[in-house]
């Protein structure tokens, strides 16, 4: 009875004692553990309505990549191990195949998928998968055709549709021995322009291997198609860059810079999520550095999210001059302007965790869900494909402009004119853009100037006094010129407008 007494007491003082930390850190133990989201939902600019998109195929298990065969296929890895193609426009399943040497575990599993530059003449489709090999984890990227068998179509009565017998050949293991775990996989891979293949790896959990350049995890690889090593890869085997620890993501803006994203700390120190500039042979420092730290011959990141943010960016697409890029614990779909370096967060909590994204060829992102990888919430239907249409994204009106309508990109003034100015350049090489000008709206009226410095088309320029058109004049492009050219409104004006000639 004396020791239960004196045991009640003490237990009595802990709950006390935990009550009084409770209260007095409340708001430090919510931010670290209950509710991370909702500072990011403070923090960033929260988007988009229901009408900015549609969901066009659901009940998909951990949809991990997307890319399109044709314009209505699209091919998507499921991390089970299951390759699904599918025809948009009837939303059916039009093929499915399954990969029986992968091996599901934790995050590992199939993982990313590309096709070659050529695949319309060769069928080449590469596929980033976990499996075993004696009795140990690895990753390995393995070459595979995919063709369509002509002696088992069938054409339709209508003759305007055919039912089509795809068939999987596995061709040769490009890459093998990649270093895998249950967690830190990486698995996304691309073709640069360059035209070679890039491949993302995680540290598979061994923090060590990202500084390590014999070891493959941690890194960005390049390859050839074929899986030899180019010749001007800086260490002469496969590592493009090292110090990674678990991207997931990368992609090429219209420079032919390569941007990549990865996973920052985790366990009670979150956050510190990072955007890349990735440049060969060059250390990004996990483990070394995080955040803003610094050291001698390593990179520090772009941008990151900061140590009490997580993003846990999956996926990575550029596009007019923003990386976009899906969050699984950040559970949104996020924009870094590339120009302004503003990062905000569209669809937050919208969907769940979000994993796959990439640009169709009729100009609209296609994103995955990923509730059922047992770290969200599965909700009806999931997981999701769902369609976006970019332009959502960006502040842009039609304005009728002398008996004309023109869709305009609402310029980000009155700061730089930066933007403005990149816009005009891109939109030349950028099909996907359906943009007539740029309209620049200031908060005062005063006689401006404009010039051609780093404008590359020629432009017909209209002053504008609230909506009244005061004077019009012709900006030639820089290269005409040859030297920078400047035009002056011809009365105080609060509405400039570019229009593409």
């Amino acid at each position: 009875m004396k020791y239960f007494k004196y045991f009640f007491n003490l237990l009595l003082t802990l709950i006390i004692f935990a009550f009084f930390i409770l209260l007095i850190f409340n708001s430090q133990i919510k931010k670290l553990f209950f509710k991370p989201q909702e500072i990011i939902g403070q923090k960033l600019e929260q988007l988009k309505n229901d009408s900015d998109f549609e969901i066009i195929l659901e009940n998909l298990e951990i949809p991990w990549s997307i890319i399109f065969l044709n314009q209505n296929e699209i091919l998507i890895t499921e991390r089970l191990g299951k390759i699904k193609i599918l025809e948009l426009k009837d939303k059916k399943l039009v093929k499915e195949f399954k990969i029986t040497q992968v091996k599901h575990i934790g995050e590992g599993g199939l993982l990313g998928t590309t096709l070659h530059p050529n695949f319309k003449e060769n069928n080449f489709i590469y596929f980033y998968y976990t499996t075993e090999k004696s009795g140990n984890l690895i990753n390995r990227v393995e070459r595979y055709t995919l063709k369509i068998n002509a002696d088992l179509r069938r054409l339709n009565a209508d003759l305007r549709r055919q039912d089509k017998n795809y068939y999987l050949t596995k061709d040769k293991i490009i890459l093998d021995d990649i270093p895998a775990g249950r967690f830190h996989n990486g698995g996304r891979i691309k073709f640069g322009p360059d035209g070679y293949l890039y491949i993302t790896t995680g540290d598979a959990g061994n923090s060590e291997n990202s500084q390590n350049i014999n070891s493959l995890a941690g890194k960005i690889l390049r390859l050839k198609d074929d899986g030899s090593i180019p010749k001007d890869n800086p260490f002469k085997n496969a590592i493009f860059a090292y110090g990674i620890r678990n991207s997931q993501g990368i992609t090429w803006d219209d420079e032919g810079n390569l941007w990549s994203i990865d996973h920052g700390r985790s366990g009670i120190q979150t956050g510190l999520d990072e955007i890349n500039l990735i440049q060969k042979g060059k250390n990004y420092g996990w483990p070394v550095i995080q955040g803003n730290e610094r050291m001698k011959e390593m990179e520090s990141p772009v941008i990151h999210s900061e140590p009490n943010i997580t993003w846990a960016p999956a996926d990575l697409i550029y596009y007019n001059n923003s990386l976009f890029f899906t969050g699984l614990r950040g559970e949104g779909l996020y924009q870094y302007d590339l120009i302004n370096k503003k990062l905000k967060v569209n669809f937050f909590q919208k969907f769940g965790r979000l994993r796959a994204i990439t640009l169709g060829p009729d100009g609209y992102f296609y994103i995955s869900t990923s509730n059922r990888d047992g770290r969200g919430y599965q909700r009806k239907g999931d997981d999701k494909i769902i369609k976006i249409n970019p332009e959502i994204f960006f502040d842009f009106i039609n304005y009728n402009l002398e008996g004309k309508n023109y869709k305009l990109l609402i310029a980000n003034e009155p700061l730089e004119w930066s933007r403005g100015l990149m816009f005009v350049k891109k939109t030349l090489n950028n099909k996907e853009n359906k943009f007539d000008g740029m309209i620049f709206i200031f908060p005062d009226k005063q006689t401006r100037s404009f010039w051609n410095k780093n404008t590359f088309v020629d432009l017909d320029i209209y002053w504008l006094d609230d909506n009244k058109i005061v004077g019009k004049d012709f900006l030639p492009s820089i290269e005409k010129t040859k030297e920078i050219y400047t035009l002056i409104s011809p009365a105080p004006v609060n509405k400039v407008i570019e229009i593409i000639k």
